[in-house]
């Protein structure tokens, strides 16, 4: 892998433990369209290089949110019943979004990827109260755990982008309360898609030149990213306190549409127009 590459990853991975510990996401969405165009740039085909991309990333998630949802335990920012709920149920929905990803062509998964992240975003800056409600009942945890985790598998992401703005939408949780809980739920739900990955890329005996798979995962793209990542979650979450719930959603709202844009194929449309 060229040095450049390594750059973008480890860069990829600083800017994913960040937003992982002050948002209370895997960073999936940081991790997942780094390591895909890391892997187009390399020579892999799109086909292959997004499940990898996907797979690696719900990996990379796994202890990156592992570390910030402790650091949100000992503030007393997770309700534990909750995200124990709704890790369970997506522990399931996610190994099935996991397998139905590798069936799918593409373009789709990049499609769904851009317009889950732009929706998401929308929601959370324009219409989600915030709330001040400490638990939430049994019937919504599974239904908003089990939609995270199927999206999560499907899409390669820790389920905090959905979430998050779920919690806030229909459980009124208030922001932090949210990131918290939300922290200790994706720690259950990336189970169920890093296990898909793994049984779906042993089945597929898939393997790379110069790549060192398991399954769908790369393992030194998955040090990289970890390596880079859990500093910056610890980080993250000292600072947490510093930063007020309207200035999060704002950073939350701005990094969700670029990556949105990105892969919608926005920036390359722009780029074909301007050179035209």
């Amino acid at each position: 892998m060229d040095l450049i590459l390594i750059f973008i990853l480890i860069g990829a991975g600083l800017l994913a433990g960040f937003m992982s510990g002050l948002l209370g996401v895997g960073g999936g969405f940081v991790f997942a369209p780094a390591m895909y165009f890391v892997l187009k740039l390399s020579g892999v085909s799109g086909e292959t290089a997004i499940l990898i991309a996907f797979g690696t990333s719900l990996a990379a998630a796994f202890p990156t949110i592992m570390t910030t949802a402790i650091g949100h335990l000992k503030k007393g920012n997770v309700v534990r019943r909750n995200a124990v709920i709704m890790g369970v149920c997506g522990i399931v929905t996610g190994f099935i979004g996991g397998t139905a990803a590798t069936y799918l062509p593409v373009k789709i998964l990049e499609i769904l990827f851009g317009l889950l992240m732009a929706v998401a975003a929308v929601k959370l800056i324009t219409t989600l109260p915030s709330g001040n409600k400490e638990s939430m009942p049994v019937p919504m945890c599974c239904g908003i755990g089990g939609t995270a985790g199927f999206f999560s598998g499907l899409l390669g992401l820790g389920g905090g982008t959905i979430l998050v703005p779920l919690m806030m939408f229909l459980g009124k949780f208030n922001i932090k309360k949210a990131v918290g809980t939300s922290a200790a739920a994706i720690v259950f739900i990336t189970l169920g898609g890093i296990a898909s990955y793994l049984v779906n890329g042993f089945t597929a005996g898939i393997s790379l030149d110069g790549f060192l798979l398991v399954g769908y995962i790369d393992v030194i793209m998955w040090a990289i990213m970890v390596a880079s990542a859990i500093p910056m979650a610890i980080l993250a979450i000292k600072l947490g306190g510093k930063f007020s719930e309207k200035k999060l959603k704002i950073l939350f709202f701005v990094l969700m549409i670029i990556i949105a844009l990105k892969m919608l194929g926005v920036f390359d449309l722009i780029g074909g127009i301007i050179t035209v």
